[in-house]
């Protein structure tokens, strides 16, 4: 086997034996009937404490033991290849040492190795002593008063208090959310009610769990097999596995604890620090007893042997909004290639990371909206690389968008006792407070970078982006890239990571231009075409393969024998075209770029900007406005959540916030709008924050649906929200100014007390966004009933003025006034007989329910129902 390098290839194997710790948490509790009993017992009483003379507690690692067996059949060979620093079961050394013991000695471990996995371990939970204590003496019970088979996931954000106004802190009685126990889909994502959900019998809760393994073992065979000679890539593959089926599977049931951190989030901190710790004491020698001894009594705990590598993107709007001469003839495939191509380059900068310091991908604990967080042991070695790193980074941002966009690079130091619970919420504040720092030390401006770049522009500005020179070509490398990205994207599933020097030719194949930090990428679409790279696998030189599918439906498995990296964006295609609807895009076809209107080709913003026309009934044609909308968010106080938001910060949970809070925007939204609003671009969105383009009505639907569903996907905390501002433009208004007015939206849903949307200048609450939804209803109602002319409508909005202005002595004359211009109405243009119903109805719609109750807000109904009728 090529492991790359001997380090590298060490430091996967205690992240495997470190994330399949608990993997008999999860078999025991699918009670799993054709296994080997007497091994089984043989197995309790060499890996699980005897309680009391009576009983063996802490049954799972017994099945962990028995049960890692059963992977290493998909796995890189366990048995007669390189197993340092485990022992060999080829005999020679103490097989006390090996892979398997380390991994399932974690209640009683003996050895050094079993005590960095049992110390990685208590740091991931944040134990202190005596809560460890307590807990390893403690009972196969949670503090929901339901057993280990029956006991579901709690969520996080159902804990989150960021005031004293909600009373007393969380019980785990008042917890009322589940999340189901079933493989990673973006419906999966969400909890649902307890009542009626959370098995209160084993047999049904062990069904659960069983048909959850098999999917399990059934997914690993699915990984392929050349790709098992790289440890580096088949773990990275094996993480997205383990993360799809037991992502809600709680990880404690003990000593009554709350089940609130899954099996994923716990064995993928415990991985990251077992690894860096391992590293540590390799580096410095520090592995005989009494390094043993020092971990087992804590007393090394104060040692800083973790370094905490931040990365941050910045620039991302200015990068992905940049302006040319031509953006807008590209503007769909600039955008969606930009917005990619900054998730890529975050991604590819993580790798870089992690190879520079020789680590697996299981050390990179969080990466989403251009942020990573990487695990990585505090020796000098790892600093000097992590300088160089950053050097290198700086270089090729500055050589190639000349400081447009660039990625801060830093590493905070930290012990064991950091993150502990009575020390970790320090250890965020500093985090935080760390990456605001490096914000304002860009590129290393105060020492030798340059201030000003030595550039012509022999060709020109770049036509795309107006600070880039073209070359030859007429246009920057850069820029094409982002083309080629746009238009590959959907076209293409994954994509290939190799070394700068190799190539890369088959059919199917695109390759970027510009190669990223020395990495050369290309995109290929299906399984045949990918599995043509056995020979790069096994040399080591393909060095990532990522499937950034998106979901086919909310309902699709998130799983498909690859890694996978949330960075793509949902694309509006054509469907089914016909020459019927061909006339609705008839006024946009003149300013478009030409693009084809053909069954799955993309949508143009021109083509998008159509889609909310109507059919007209009687004289043909279309009827509505051709417009866009678009939506830009962000959660609101995501800082705060993360830094106050728990009683009881933990590693994982902190990895499981990000995580989670990372989906709702880069697994679920996506998959959303395939379904539901298929003309939405999602030009970016993940982490905390969203940016969307769309038709200029149905994304105001996009819009309030993703509110009501983010509620639920937070068990209904009123605490955690987000604000939007949503624009409405022509398709051909210049991207950057889009953008820029959508942040003076958002600002503005912000400044009035968050939890809001702006939309058409007029900021309204979410809690009162079904109020106008249900006005909006109400007037088309009665325009359609009573035929109400635009010239009355229309004088609607200056009463709406007037009853704002409260200032003014005669704003309370708007009820006259309106009663007046109402009553001529029905007297002029309705029959007799319908005049009175009439009067009263117009009266308590567009009276009191509107223009009285939401004030300035009942013009969004007003100007919707005008741009309907263009």
């Amino acid at each position: 086997m090529n492991d790359g390098n001997d380090l590298l290839g060490r430091g996967c194997r205690v992240a495997f034996a470190a994330l399949l710790h608990d993997l008999g948490k999860f078999a025991e509790r699918a009670a799993l009937p054709d296994i080997d009993r007497d091994r089984l017992d043989a197995h309790l009483t060499n890996y699980c404490p005897f309680r009391e003379k009576r009983y063996h507690s802490h049954r799972h690692a017994a099945w962990t033991a028995l049960m890692l067996e059963v992977v290493e059949r998909t796995a890189p060979d366990l048995i007669l290849s390189d197993m340092a620093p485990f022992a060999s079961r080829q005999g020679g050394c103490d097989i006390t040492d090996s892979l398997v013991n380390a991994a399932a000695m974690h209640h009683r471990p003996v050895s050094f190795l079993q005590w960095i996995i049992a110390t990685a371990d208590r740091v991931a939970s944040g134990f202190e002593r005596e809560e460890f204590e307590r807990y390893n003496a403690g009972e196969d019970k949670t503090s929901t008063g339901r057993n280990h088979y029956q006991a579901r996931q709690l969520t996080l954000f159902e804990q989150i208090r960021l005031s004293d106004a909600r009373g007393a802190r969380v019980t785990p009685e008042s917890l009322q959310w589940r999340y189901p126990l079933r493989a990673l889909t973006p419906e999966s994502l969400f909890p649902v009610p307890r009542k009626g959900y959370e098995p209160e019998r084993d047999p049904p809760a062990q069904a659960e769990y069983r048909l959850l393994w098999t999917e399990f073992l059934q997914a690993l065979e699915s990984i392929p097999r050349t790709h098992r000679s790289q440890w580096p890539l088949w773990l990275d593959h094996f993480d997205t596995a383990w993360q799809t089926f037991t992502h809600a599977i709680p990880a404690a049931t003990a000593f009554g604890v709350k089940p609130d951190v899954s099996l994923y989030d716990h064995s993928k901190t415990t991985a990251a620090l077992a690894t860096a710790l391992w590293r540590w004491h390799d580096e410095f020698g520090q592995t005989s007893d009494a390094a043993r001894e020092a971990l087992a009594s804590r007393a090394d705990w104060d040692d800083e042997k973790f370094l905490l590598i931040q990365g941050d993107f910045f620039g991302i709007q200015q990068f992905i909004f940049a302006d040319g001469a031509q953006t807008n003839r590209s503007a769909a495939r600039l955008l969606r290639g930009r917005s990619f191509q900054v998730s890529l380059f975050t991604e590819v900068a993580a790798l870089k990371v992690l190879e520079a310091c020789e680590l697996p991908a299981t050390s990179q604990i969080i990466n989403a909206a251009g942020k990573f967080l990487i695990v990585a042991p505090n020796t000098q070695g790892i600093r000097d690389r992590l300088d160089a790193t950053r050097s290198e980074l700086n270089a090729w941002f500055l050589q190639h968008t000349f400081g447009l966009a660039g990625l801060g690079l830093i590493g905070k130091a930290a012990s064991c006792n950091d993150f502990l619970k009575g020390r970790f919420r320090t250890l965020i504040d500093e985090l935080f407070g760390d990456l605001e720092a490096a914000k304002l030390h860009r590129f290393e401006l105060v020492g030798d970078a340059p201030r000003v770049f030595a550039v012509t522009y022999p060709d020109g500005p770049c036509p795309y982006n107006s600070r880039l020179p073209a070359d030859e070509r007429g246009s920057a490398a850069l820029s094409r890239d982002q083309i080629a990205l746009g238009t590959q994207l959907a076209r293409k599933s994954r994509l290939l990571i190799v070394d700068a020097a190799s190539e890369l030719r088959a059919d199917g194949i695109v390759t970027l231009e510009t190669a990223i930090f020395d990495y050369r990428i290309a995109f290929t679409g299906n399984e045949e075409a990918t599995g043509r790279f056995g020979p790069l696998a096994q040399s080591g030189a393909l060095r990532r393969c990522w499937d950034f599918s998106l979901p086919e439906n909310l309902r699709d498995t998130l799983w498909h024998g690859y890694a996978r990296r949330y960075i793509n964006a949902y694309v509006p295609r054509f469907a089914e075209v016909n020459p019927w609807t061909r006339e609705k895009y008839a006024d946009q076809l003149a300013e478009d770029d030409g693009s084809a209107i053909e069954p799955g080709a993309g949508k143009t913003f021109g083509h998008i900007a159509c889609e909310d026309r109507q059919p007209r009934d009687e004289r043909g044609g279309w009827q509505g406005q051709s417009a866009l909308m678009t939506l830009k968010g962000d959660v609101d106080n995501l800082g705060l959540v993360f830094q106050k938001g728990l009683a009881e910060p933990t590693f994982a949970k902190m990895a499981a916030l990000s995580r989670q809070m990372n989906a709702f925007f880069a697994v679920w939204l996506p998959a959303y709008c395939a379904e539901n609003h298929p003309d939405t671009y999602t030009v970016f969105a993940g982490g905390d924050d969203f940016f969307l383009i769309g038709p200029w009505h149905s994304t105001q639907k996009l819009a309030a649906d993703m509110a009501a569903q983010f509620r639920t996907y937070v068990a209904e905390n009123p605490e955690i929200h987000f604000s939007a501002g949503m624009v409405m433009s022509k398709p051909g208004l210049p991207i950057h100014t889009l953008a820029s007015q959508a942040e003076e939206a958002l600002e503005a849903a912000k400044g009035g007390g968050k939890n809001s949307l702006t939309l058409f200048g007029q900021r309204i609450a979410w809690p009162d966004w079904p109020t106008v939804s249900a006005a909006q209803s109400e007037l088309e109602q009665l325009a359609n009933d009573y035929r109400l002319s635009t010239s009355y409508l229309y004088g609607l909005l200056d009463l709406i003025r007037l009853a704002c202005d409260t200032g003014n002595p005669e704003s309370a004359i708007w009820r006259s006034r309106f009663a007046y211009r109402t009553r001529r109405y029905v007297v002029d243009k309705l029959k007799f007989a319908e005049r009175e119903t009439a009067q009263a109805r117009l009266a308590g719609s567009l009276g009191e329910r509107g223009i009285a109750r939401l004030r300035g807000a009942y013009r969004i109904p007003l100007f919707n129902h005008f741009y309907k009728q263009r």
